[in-house]
Parts: structure tokens; C-alpha cells; sequence
């Protein structure tokens, strides 16, 4: 019963106007995680000699701050709005 429930509720195509608390956490984990990767792809990649591996590792970092990115974005509409949050921002 609960699975056809689940099933049946569509995905939401816009990020919702209001977060809960629930939601803001759960988004700054995953900002922390997406920072983190990003930022620890960045370090292995200063460290690769194989010139394939190092590219692919830059690959992944570039993902991960795109991820960082995109969430951060739907956090607000307005850049000048979560620049005075005290979320974290991606710099190499």
C-alpha cells in the first residue's frame, strides 16, 4: 500500500518557495559533501603524474562543484541572497 502511494506522487519540476528545517539541513549536508568531494578531487588531481588520471580527477571535481553549484543556486533566486548566507563557496 505505501509503495503504490509513493508511486504515485509525482516529482516536483521547481524547488519549493519555503524550506523546512528539515530541508536546510539536509541541503547544507549535502553542500558540505559536494564541497568536500570537489575539494579532495582537487588535491588528488595535484598529485597525479599519469596525465589520464589527473584529467579524469579534474573531471570529477568539476562535477562535484557543479553539483555545489546547482544546489546552492536553487537555495535562492537572488546571487546577492545566499552570498550573505553562511554557506561556503568553491574556490581552487
Amino acid at each position: 500500500m505505501y509503495q503504490n502511494q509513493y508511486s504515485q506522487q509525482k516529482r516536483m519540476s521547481q524547488p519549493p518557495q519555503v524550506l523546512s528545517t528539515k530541508d536546510d539541513a539536509y541541503l547544507t549536508d549535502a553542500l558540505s559533501w559536494e564541497l568536500l568531494a570537489a575539494k579532495k578531487a582537487h588535491s588528488f588531481a595535484s598529485q597525479c603524474s599519469d596525465q589520464q588520471v589527473k584529467h579524469q580527477v579534474e573531471q570529477l571535481c568539476q562535477l562535484h562543484q557543479q553539483h555545489y553549484n546547482i544546489l546552492l543556486n536553487h537555495l535562492s533566486t537572488n546571487r546577492q541572497d545566499f552570498e550573505n548566507q553562511n554557506y561556503p563557496h568553491f574556490h581552487n
